[in-house]
């Protein structure tokens, strides 16, 4: 197999042209599930019972159903990337163009003919003259009005086609809410009334979500350095999971350490634990006490920017195929590693994903979208894109699942393959 038999996205990791005795060994997987949502493959069949004795959980946590990987609690918290990742000059400069790469004309002119426009936004989307052309394809410039002015429709149609190229640039903008979350993000963010109106009026629906591509027109708008700062920083932030165990003096501790143990990583686990069951009451821990070096060193924070152009891309399946490595192998940036990786090390699996199990949504024609390690219940690890302005985090698989599916058309579904390691 050569390198002409695949491609990798650069920005969400999509990854094409998979192996074909891989393709099938996934097909099998899934197979025989018909219309059965991938969310249900991550969620256990064994009974389940109320924990014994467990203090009120403070902090207002969620307990989490109890498994094998006992009593697990989450806090929702919110992240944002440092100011000095931000990317407010370059947007201000560049990020007011739809840059419609690989597409002819004709292509573009048949794109905007099947939008909901007015005739004078019809006029302004198709004068060529404000077209600008190369090898590359189509970039255009919207006006500011116009871009204000679109319909919902038009909006997330125009956007479904630049999100689906991953050389546009819209991908590295992209902001997307909980539509039962967005009053809520936007009140505690300190923003005014008016960019919080605007970040609304400009956003579409799409699956469980709001999706946000404007920030350029919307940052233009907003007069202080200050505020500036304040709006990327609540659009490109994230929403993530502090996660800790209960840990009583009833617990099984063999059977969390049959759950936590992986790869050579239970030698500080067990007496951790062991330790925390004779606290009278229980004790609480942290996740990243539990978790390999990379993952604990990596959780909440965001990767320093390489000033290097051609530095490999830590993208999602480098991380999720490093989780138990120490040091990370360098090697798994390579297309080919990845594959290798892949088809040599893992295999699908139809039970239960469990503890360092990889997760990936996968398109009908094989294309791999994302990979993340699941963690338990319903959270996996992950870092959703290459990007610096993406961090390591946690984050419930639906959610996650939600996020993608705006890389693929509306009509399709994302399906689920579990694949674990032959070696632990």
């Amino acid at each position: 197999m050569n390198a002409a038999d695949s491609t990798l996205d650069s920005t969400g990791g999509a990854f094409s042209g998979f192996n074909r005795r891989i393709f099938l060994w996934m097909a099998l997987c899934i197979g025989g599930l018909g219309l059965l949502p991938a969310y249900y493959l991550l969620k256990p069949h064994f009974a389940h019972h109320s924990p014994i004795d467990l203090a009120d959980l403070p902090d207002h946590a969620t307990s989490l159903r109890p498994g094998p990987w006992g009593n697990l609690e989450t806090i929702p918290i919110r992240i944002a990337p440092p100011e000095e990742y931000l990317p407010i000059a370059s947007l201000q400069e560049h990020g007011r163009r739809w840059n419609f790469v690989g597409y002819s004309p004709e292509m573009v002119s048949a794109l905007f003919a099947t939008l909901d426009l007015s005739s004078s936004q019809k006029a302004e989307l198709l004068d060529i003259t404000h077209w600008k052309q190369d090898s590359q394809g189509i970039s255009i410039e919207p006006s500011s009005d116009l871009v204000f002015s679109l319909s919902t429709s038009a909006r997330k149609a125009i956007y479904n086609a630049l999100l689906q190229i991953p050389a546009s640039g819209v991908r590295s903008v992209t902001a997307y809410f909980r539509v039962d979350r967005f009053d809520e993000i936007f009140a505690q963010s300190g923003l005014s009334k008016e960019v919080v109106e605007n970040v609304k009026r400009l956003s579409f629906p799409h699956g469980h979500l709001l999706f946000f591509c404007d920030a350029a027109w919307v940052l233009e708008k907003i007069e202080s350095y200050d505020e500036k700062v304040l709006f990327l920083r609540t659009i490109i932030g994230k929403s993530t999971l502090l996660m800790r165990l209960h840990v009583m003096p009833d617990t099984n501790i063999n059977s969390l350490l049959n759950y936590w143990t992986k790869a050579a990583w239970g030698k500080d686990v067990k007496p951790m634990l062991e330790s925390l069951a004779k606290i009278p009451g229980g004790a609480r821990l942290s996740l990243v006490h539990l978790l390999p070096p990379m993952p604990t060193q990596c959780l909440y924070t965001f990767p320093f920017p390489s000033s290097d152009a051609k530095a490999p891309l830590k993208d999602c399946h480098w991380v999720a195929l490093n989780f138990f490595r120490d040091p990370p192998d360098l090697s798994l940036t390579d297309h080919e590693m990845i594959r290798k990786a892949f088809q040599e090390d893992y295999y699908p699996v139809q039970s239960d994903a469990r503890y360092g199990d990889l997760v990936q949504l996968v398109r009908a024609n094989g294309d791999i979208i994302h990979t993340a390690v699941f963690i338990a219940d319903d959270i996996v690890f992950t870092k959703n894109s290459a990007d610096a302005v993406e961090p390591y985090m946690l984050m419930k698989f639906d959610e996650m699942v939600d996020a993608f599916s705006v890389f693929v058309p509306e009509s399709e579904s994302l399906r689920l393959v579990i694949l674990r390691n032959k070696y632990y």
